[in-house]
């Protein structure tokens, strides 16, 4: 178990300047804090001056719970195709967390949540976007690709704020993107 303890301030956050893949199996992450659904103080953040990159944090690992803890894609710079958590892990948890991406709303390649060939994750009480960026791109709070399956979101909010008709919520990556459902 790995723990991140929170001052209730921005001070407290932990800083990955690089991309991080999660990818040991059963290791759990849990924020000790306010339990908040939005901008946990339990969180993971670039400091200020990190140039834009995709992928920010990868789970690859399986059997993980992820509780109370923030994820934040919020770089100084700009970028294109940043994405916030990438999943390609399966049977992991996210219970109580807030995936804060698409910093840039004109980057059509963005995304808060991208579920890649995994499956049967669940998330539970999450926060998946920001409705403190203007998007206008067809970017997505959430997208399958690869054939994930059988993911569940239970007393989730996708919340965001769009100047255009392109922006989506939830994106399925060509034909196959999705296998069996989604609930």
């Amino acid at each position: 178990v790995v723990v991140i303890l929170s001052d209730g301030q921005t001070t407290g956050t932990q800083r990955v300047d690089a991309a991080f893949d999660w990818a040991k199996d059963s290791t759990h992450l849990i924020g000790v804090g306010a339990p908040l659904l939005f901008s946990q103080r339990s969180r993971i953040a670039p400091t200020s001056t990190t140039t834009a990159f995709a992928n920010y944090f990868t789970v690859s690992a399986d059997n993980c719970l992820f509780q109370n803890v923030a994820i934040v894609q919020d770089f100084a710079t700009d970028g294109d195709n940043q994405i916030a958590l990438t999943v390609s892990g399966e049977r992991n948890v996210f219970k109580n967390c807030h995936i804060a991406g698409i910093a840039k709303g004109s980057d059509a390649g963005g995304r808060c949540l991208k579920l890649s060939g995994s499956g049967e994750n669940l998330f539970e009480d999450c926060v998946i976007g920001l409705d403190t960026i203007d998007r206008s791109a067809a970017n997505a709070n959430i997208e399958f690709s690869g054939g994930t399956a059988r993911n569940v979101f239970r007393g989730c909010l996708i919340p965001s704020r769009v100047t255009a008709a392109t922006p989506l919520a939830v994106k399925v990556a060509a034909a196959a993107g999705a296998d069996r459902f989604q609930l």
